[in-house]
């Protein structure tokens, strides 16, 4: 049959021999723009292998799939043998999606088989190229010809490697605390610099500070979680450092909860003590404080002990190996599958859920996001400016900076765009993960194109990248910014997009694409994607059309705080459902286009909400303002089954037979069927809205079904 490795050096190459019968019995297939590499050509002429050359661009699709059925029918296995296209670190596969989509409806049934390329230590732990310590290659289940073959050998690949990187051994053995300490001591002059008054604190003293809150711990704590009400800074790097080393689940709590959303976070974690700051608690004066007596202020703890413990402990961190430290400071040394912390779903569709994350789950996050960046320990440094209880600040505002060496930046509020364009400038920012709101009042505060000259990576998380946004950023500064997507329970994303690879003018070599428009990027190393119908949990035949996103992988979480997965309807064995609608190009781009409830399926035909609602500004000739919504789409039950589509408005004082009119023909004059026309209009006053600034859809929907005297599901 016809063998399709996601990518091939000499040592994989001599591996499929063996597993194949040897070279006698394999046809090797090569595509002219995409040459395999000195040593595997030195084989193939060595070994006379048989074997063709294919060029897609000159010959046809039908010659080439020809040649390879007369290798099969001759008793051959035909595999194919790409070479390395030029590409981004870590990338899934060296196989361009032309020539995988070629074998799309062809005769030949097709092996996937995948090459994961990995080393024994975090800075380049997931590879693609040699030299590497380890070389795992899995043999997937064969897939019959058909339709969409490219697009299932995509899947098969995603699954092996999310198989391959779980049973990696750093992380069978992983343990934060230790790999920490060991980073911390090899970068000692690593520095961590608060952005609000530009002190600095080096790694050693930083680890020293860590161990003397150690103590604080032992001393307060009452079970094994802390609660941490902290802001990016270097107290809430210290405290969530302390628990790591000893052994406490840092619960980082999201201070700008409702007091009962903050109410349910304390229950589901059986939470009695909190971590804060004397400052921050004067300043956040609207959030739901525990009592007094709960509060442990480290700001007063740390001093108590005084600047001499803090100069004892730094100079012990330099005399004595990180195992010395470990053993004379009392370092924990959980297991690998231990809880290492806490955070919380947002509670935008219900009441926020517990996510206990292991040190696997932390480590193996943080190694798939570090895989893809290309960045120097160090040397280069990370803006810091998401808050810990997102799994992203947790990971790209923490854990990567000190694990991989890098200078760390932070600042407690993400959006103060004037402050944090000053720091991405003086101190020569490469990375910076935010928000999109956050990214907008960073470009809208920059007054130079100079301000983002060494920022390379300028991530957006926590919500879809708004097409303008992008777009104004490319114009006036020339910068990409990259669209990451993921939820609270994967760590830290599922999916991101990455700068464009450096090309070499010289090569007539192909380049796989990192980023697209309205693209979140491809899954991140580790990370399995899977598309499914709305109502089905049975991969979809055809993942390039809308569908629900599942996801599978060690960084991927597999329950909730006191919830077995046979209560949650989000679990499927390995699978988690998140819940959104998206689609996977044939090239492996993941495009999110929204929550499942902002979709109505009609037939067989899917109206996205947000879609809609962008049309109907347009019928009514109405510009939307950024923060303030004029018009809202639900789908609510029919009286005749099925579902219908509502439209909620504060445009309409009242609504006459003309405005259904204008609906109607507005939809098919824009080439639409007229299901897409709501059956209803409804004045409203205003537009429900969540603190995030999304839809508060239940609202929206529960005042609908009231409003037309319709019973919910």
């Amino acid at each position: 049959m016809l063998v399709l490795p996601n990518r091939v050096d000499l040592p994989t190459m001599l591996e499929i021999e063996k597993a194949l019968g040897g070279h006698g019995r394999i046809a090797w297939m090569v595509e002219s723009t995409l040459m395999p590499g000195e040593a595997v050509m030195n084989r193939l002429r060595e070994t006379r292998s048989p074997g063709f050359v294919c060029a897609i661009n000159q010959q046809g699709r039908d010659f080439i799939i020809s040649k390879a059925r007369q290798q099969i029918e001759m008793g051959r296995h035909v595999v194919l043998l790409p070479g390395r296209p030029q590409q981004a670190p870590a990338n899934l596969t060296d196989v361009p999606a032309n020539l995988l989509s070629l074998f799309d409806g062809s005769p030949l049934h097709a092996m996937p088989v995948y090459a994961g390329m990995y080393n024994n230590y975090f800075d380049s732990g997931i590879t693609t190229r040699e030299p590497y310590d380890l070389l795992h290659i899995s043999f997937c289940p064969p897939l019959r010809a058909g339709n969409q073959l490219g697009a299932r050998v995509q899947a098969a690949w995603m699954n092996a490697q999310a198989e391959q990187i779980s049973r990696l051994p750093m992380l069978e053995n992983a343990n934060l605390a230790e790999m920490l300490v060991e980073a911390l001591l090899r970068n000692p002059q690593g520095q961590l610099i608060d952005g609000v008054d530009d002190s600095t604190l080096s790694y050693r003293d930083l680890l020293a500070a860590a161990v003397m809150a150690t103590s604080v711990l032992e001393k307060h704590s009452t079970n094994s979680r802390m609660g941490i009400i902290l802001p990016p800074g270097k107290l809430g790097t210290i405290a969530n450092l302390a628990c790591i080393l000893s052994g406490i689940s840092a619960v980082n709590i999201n201070y700008t909860a409702t007091p009962e959303q903050f109410e349910q976070m304390v229950q589901q974690a059986g939470l009695t003590r909190f971590i804060t700051e004397t400052r921050f608690v004067n300043k956040q004066r609207r959030f739901s404080w525990p009592r007094s007596r709960d509060l442990i202020y480290l700001d007063q703890e740390l001093a108590e002990q005084g600047p001499w413990k803090l100069k004892a402990w730094s100079t012990l961190a330099k005399l004595r190996t990180p195992q010395q430290l470990m053993q004379h400071a009392k370092i924990a040394t959980p297991a690998a599958g231990d809880e290492a912390a806490v955070i919380f779903t947002g509670g935008t569709e219900d009441k926020p859920l517990g996510i206990s994350l292991t040190h696997r789950m932390l480590l193996a996050g943080a190694l798939s996001l570090r895989s893809r960046l290309e960045m120097s320990p160090g040397h280069d440094v990370v803006l810091s400016v998401l808050p810990g209880y997102s799994a992203a600040g947790l990971i790209s505002g923490l854990l990567l900076p000190l694990l991989g060496g890098f200078n760390m930046v932070t600042y407690p509020t993400h959006t103060s765009g004037k402050r944090l364009c000053t720091l991405v400038q003086q101190y020569n920012v490469i990375l910076a993960v935010n928000t999109p709101a956050g990214t907008r009042a960073m470009l809208k505060a920059a007054q130079a194109p100079g301000v983002f000259a060494q920022l390379h990576y300028c991530l957006c998380a926590g919500a879809k990248l708004p097409a303008n946004l992008a777009e104004a950023a490319r114009q006036r500064f020339g910068i990409e910014l990259l669209e990451c997507y993921g939820t609270a329970e994967v760590v830290p994303f599922a999916s991101a997009s990455m700068p464009h690879p450096a090309t070499d003018p010289d090569t007539t070599r192909p380049t796989l694409p990192t980023v697209r428009k309205g693209s979140a990027g491809a899954p991140l190393p580790g990370v399995a994607v899977r598309i499914t119908g709305l109502y089905s949990a049975a991969p979809s035949a055809t993942p390039s059309n809308p569908g629900l996103v599942w996801l599978k992988g060690p960084a991927v979480c597999s329950s909730y705080l006191g919830i077995s997965n046979a209560d949650s309807p989000r679990m499927h064995g390995n699978w988690f459902c998140t819940g959104d609608v998206g689609c996977m190009s044939a090239d492996g781009m993941l495009t999110i286009l929204g929550r499942k409830v902002r979709f109505t399926q009609m037939g067989d035909e899917l109206i996205p909400h947000i879609q809609l609602e962008e049309l109907l500004y347009k019928i009514f000739n109405v510009t939307p303002e950024e923060n303030e919504r004029k018009l809202a789409v639900v789908s609510v039950p029919s009286r005749t089954g099925g579902e219908e589509l509502v439209m909620l408005s504060t445009l309409h004082k009242e609504v006459i037979p003309s405005d259904y009119l204008t609906l109607r023909y507005g939809v098919t004059n824009m080439h639409l069927p007229s299901s897409w026309a709501p059956r209803h209009i409804i004045p409203v006053k205003f537009i429900p809205t969540l603190p995030n600034g999304k839809l508060d859809y239940q609202t929206c929907f529960e005042g609908a079904c009231r409003m037309l005297k319709i019973k919910p599901n």
